[in-house]
C-alpha cells in the first residue's frame, strides 16, 4: 500500500490543516510583496482603457481577431476589448452614449449592431433592441443613446444583434 505526501493511504486526499494554513500565508505574503502574477479580467488592445466614467461616452463596435481556444477567430469588441469597458454612471445624471458600428464588410456577425442596457429604466427608443425599440445601427453609422440614469446598481450591457453578445459584445455597468 502506498501513501501520498500527506501520509494518507490510497492516493490524493485533502492536505492537513497546518499545510493549508501555511499555503494561505505563503500566498498572502507573495501577493503583499507583489510577487503574485497579475492577471487582467479583460482582453484589451494596448492603450485602451477598461473603465469609462462620466456622462459622455464614445463606444466603437468592431471586430478583433482573438484566440481563446487555440484557433484565432473574429470576436466582437467594444473599443477593442472583451469584455467591453466597464461603464460608471452616476444616478441623477443624463448620459450621452455615441455608439459607432465599425464592423467590417463581410463580417460573419452581420452588418447591424446594437447595445441593450440590461435592467436600466429608460425610454423605449433607448432600449437597444432592433426591430422593437429602434432600427439597429448600420455599418458605418453612429447611434446616440441619451437618457437619465434614474437608479443605481450593478448591471450589464450587451448586443441584441446576431450572435454578437456570444462573440464578445457584453460589458459591466455600474
Amino acid at each position: 500500500m502506498s501513501s501520498d505526501s500527506f501520509g494518507r493511504a490510497g492516493g490524493l486526499s485533502a492536505p492537513s490543516r497546518r499545510l493549508f494554513v501555511q499555503g494561505l500565508a505563503a500566498g498572502g505574503a507573495a501577493a503583499a510583496l507583489g510577487l503574485w502574477p497579475r492577471t487582467s479580467w479583460a482582453v484589451k488592445a494596448e492603450g485602451v482603457p477598461n473603465v469609462l466614467s462620466g456622462t459622455e461616452f464614445d463606444l466603437t463596435i468592431g471586430e478583433t481577431p482573438m484566440n481563446f481556444t487555440g484557433a484565432t477567430r473574429p470576436a466582437i469588441t467594444v473599443n477593442g476589448s472583451i469584455p467591453a469597458p466597464l461603464l460608471r454612471w452616476r444616478e441623477g445624471t443624463t448620459v450621452n452614449l455615441r455608439v459607432r458600428n465599425a464592423l467590417p464588410p463581410g463580417s460573419i456577425h452581420g452588418h447591424q449592431a446594437s447595445i441593450h442596457w440590461h435592467g436600466i429604466l429608460l425610454p423605449a427608443n433607448m432600449d437597444g433592441v432592433p426591430g422593437l425599440s429602434f432600427d439597429g445601427i448600420d455599418r458605418g453609422e453612429t447611434y446616440q443613446y441619451r437618457f437619465n440614469v434614474v437608479q443605481g446598481g450593478t448591471y450589464w450591457y450587451h448586443s441584441h444583434s446576431g450572435f454578437q453578445e456570444q462573440a464578445g459584445l457584453y460589458g459591466p455597468l455600474v
